[in-house]
């Protein structure tokens, strides 16, 4: 009788397939992981971005928020807008364009007397993204009153 001591062929080969699938999984795990992590940033990124524009409003709006209504950083020049606004968008656009996300652009809705009276409703998104678009928005209300 022999007494045969070590692993045979076969069992290697089974022993790395195993090992390879393990490191394929791990490997797939970490795209994922650094394409979340990607995604958080940026969206993050849009918030901050938004709610810079939503404090530019409240400051440099005052009781006249309505300026800032049908903003559009694609075309600043072009809407008729008055400064502050017009400042405020093309100062706006050059942080969206610089801020490393693709394709940013940023626009402002204004609804004045909603929802009471002497108020604004005020809406700024975010738009970004080149294979699929993604949007941040931030709606917020402001009193008009106040000097």
């Amino acid at each position: 009788m022999r007494n045969d001591k070590g692993f045979t062929l076969i069992e290697v080969l089974i022993s790395l397939f195993l090992l390879s699938v393990g490191l394929l999984a791990v490997a797939a795990m970490q795209t994922t992981a650094m394409t979340g992590s990607s995604s958080s940033n940026n969206t993050t990124l849009s918030t901050q971005l938004a709610e810079e524009m939503v404090d530019r409003i409240r400051v440099n709006g005052g009781v006249t928020p309505n300026i800032y209504d049908n903003l559009d950083t694609a075309n600043c020049t072009g809407l008729g807008l008055i400064d502050p606004a017009l400042a405020d968008c093309t100062q706006w656009r050059d942080r969206l364009q610089s801020s490393g996300l693709p394709g940013a652009t940023g626009t402002v809705v204004v609804v004045t007397d909603a929802p009471i009276s002497k108020t604004a409703t005020v809406t700024v998104a975010v738009t970004w993204g080149l294979t699929g678009t993604r949007r941040t928005i931030i709606s917020t209300i402001i009193e008009t009153w106040l000097t």
